[in-house]
């Protein structure tokens, strides 16, 4: 029985010699990360977009109004801008925009559909195959996108806000941290003053969000 008692107790110093070889190399890898830390902190991607933004608002001698950031951001960011500028009998909302634009996109198919991508519409939950199992039809799978851009929260994006500015008949323009400004209705609309929203990447931690001006 003593010498089970020694031998456990051998195993015992060597296990814990193990772990503290382990820990002390845990230890240094810590130390390490912390030094590194240290010398070269991480980059804050989302402050260093929104410094760009507010350079970019000095420069162009506006505010930036924050929008709710959700799938309706960029139509809450028209609405809230179309309601201040260029008020109309009905409130603009988010809802009736989504509408609207909805509406252009289905009755301007040909215009409209070469631009939008499988991902575009897999991202506003519209299937890639039909319940048989065959490749959905392509004109009916961008009317489905078209329906859920209407009915669902899904994001838009360039067509969408290409669309706004036919059915407003007023510019929107694009301001984007690092990128020149994009321009959309200028020419076809030049005697309106244009819209202006923002866009951003990392500067709320959701990915892509809009607000206004």
């Amino acid at each position: 029985m003593a010498d089970a008692g020694k031998k456990m107790s051998r195993q015992q110093r060597r296990q814990m010699s193990k772990q503290a070889r382990e820990q002390e190399r845990l230890d240094s890898i810590r130390a390490e990360v912390e030094r590194e830390n240290l010398e070269n902190p991480p980059v804050d991607q989302g402050a260093v977009e929104s410094e760009a933004m507010q350079r970019l608002c000095h420069e162009l001698h506006v505010e930036l109004h924050e929008i709710t950031p959700d799938g309706h951001c960029l139509y809450n960011a028209i609405a809230d801008q179309m309601n201040m500028r260029y008020p109309a009998p009905e409130l603009y909302t988010y809802a009736n925009l989504r509408k609207a634009a909805a509406n252009y996109m289905r009755q301007h198919a040909d215009e409209f559909m070469p631009f939008i991508s499988d991902y575009d519409e897999q991202a506003a939950g519209v299937p890639g195959e039909s319940g048989s199992g065959s490749a959905a039809d392509p004109r009916s799978k961008y009317l489905a996108y078209c329906d859920a851009m209407e009915t669902t929260a899904a994001w838009g994006g360039q067509p969408e806000i290409l669309a706004l500015s036919k059915v407003l008949y007023t510019p929107i323009h694009i301001v984007q941290a690092g990128m020149p400004v994009v321009k959309i209705g200028d020419d076809e609309f030049r005697e309106r003053a244009p819209l202006l929203i923002s866009y951003h990447i990392k500067m709320y931690g959701l990915g892509e969000v809009c607000t206004r001006f």
